[in-house]
């Protein structure tokens, strides 16, 4: 079968190449799941062979099929990611295929265009993203400084903590990262006008308080917790990876939950979309206000239904009437989406500090 094909991506017409390469690319991308090893190689050697003859549009075509396929040859992945810019950025921006030092490889040589498609990568290693800075104009440092999912260096850091005194967009970005330390936040927030360090000073010691209560008493609540996973047909994990993939909406799959009063498992997935310990995610669950169950769901983008579900099963599991479910609506409506961003970066560098001084 393998020859079979071989032969006919060599020795057919121009237009019957074409609908080769859809038809193969076709069935790599709809059944790559369930697919053999065999079959795999089958298809990878198909496309690899009808590379070099497929036009620029074709090309983008799939590229964009096989971009998300982890089972994507890496010969495959890297020749369409050196290719011209449209047909290159899906591959560059989400292929698992490629390998870190293709990456890295590919930053050192491409142009703006490549680099800031690489920028958006889910993840990126330091030396990666220390040449998308050393390389990369505005955009591209704007990108990185905006990646939660790209590692800094010390170097790194320093520069766009700097960059950000003349760079608005890098600034903001910067606040909300939570892998840089107190002194350089405080920097950030000291370049911003007057009445924004105000304003992000009141929250940060109003949120200090809760932060300290966290540390202090996160595991003691857990364990005292009656927090339970309810036996549901609802997979966590599941739906988890369908949310981080683009697939699922967090504030449906959390009404879902709360509707099953499933506390449990809406912790965990907080707990992981925020990069937060379970433990901490947990308490602010349990507690008898919403300060910081208010600030995770916001800074993840749960939606108001997701939120209003939430409360209702919040105050049912403390036994806290449902009059206050009102309040805590209220106050969710008046918390902004950039502030809560921004106090949950607080949160995880003060959380951070706490454990460092405590170790």
């Amino acid at each position: 079968m393998i020859n079979d094909l071989l032969n006919q991506a060599q020795d057919s017409s121009p237009e019957k190449r074409r609908k080769l390469v859809e038809h193969v690319t076709d069935l790599f991308a709809t059944g790559a799941d369930s697919y053999q090893t065999e079959e795999i190689s089958l298809f990878n050697a198909v496309l690899e062979r009808m590379l070099p003859s497929m036009e620029t549009e074709q090309k983008k075509e799939v590229s964009e099929r096989l971009a998300p396929i982890d089972t994507t040859s890496q010969k495959i992945a890297y020749e369409l990611a050196s290719d011209e810019i449209d047909v290159a950025q899906p591959m560059l921006t989400s292929s698992n295929a490629l390998k870190e030092e293709d990456i890295l490889r590919l930053a050192k040589t491409m142009g703006q265009g490549h680099l800031l498609a690489i920028s958006k990568r889910d993840h990126l290693e330091a030396k990666v993203t220390d040449v998308l800075l050393e390389r990369g104009e505005s955009p591209v440092k704007q990108s990185v400084a905006a990646n939660s999912g790209a590692e800094l260096s010390d170097w790194g850091g320093r520069l766009l903590v700097k960059l950000a005194e003349r760079d608005e967009k890098i600034r903001d970005a910067m606040v909300e990262r939570s892998d840089v330390s107190e002194a350089d936040y405080e920097k950030l927030i000291s370049q911003m006008p007057e009445a924004q360090q105000a304003k992000i000073r009141k929250m940060r010691e109003e949120n200090e308080q809760l932060v300290l209560s966290l540390f202090h008493e996160a595991s003691k609540v857990v364990a005292s917790s009656k927090l339970e996973r309810k036996a549901t047909r609802i997979n966590a994990k599941v739906i988890l990876k369908d949310v981080r993939e683009g697939r699922g909406d967090l504030g449906k799959a959390i009404t879902q939950m709360a509707l099953s009063n499933n506390l449990f498992d809406i912790s965990f997935m907080l707990a992981e979309m925020a990069g937060l310990d379970q433990k901490y995610v947990t308490n602010v669950m349990v507690r008898y206000d919403a300060t910081g169950i208010a600030v995770l769901c916001k800074a993840m983008g749960v939606d108001h239904n997701g939120y209003i579900a939430l409360s209702r099963a919040r105050a049912t599991n403390n036994k806290q009437p449902q009059t206050t479910v009102q309040n805590w609506i209220g106050d969710y409506q008046n918390l902004t989406e950039k502030d809560a961003r921004r106090l949950l970066s607080f949160m995880k560098i003060r959380l951070s500090t706490l454990e460092e001084q405590a170790a």
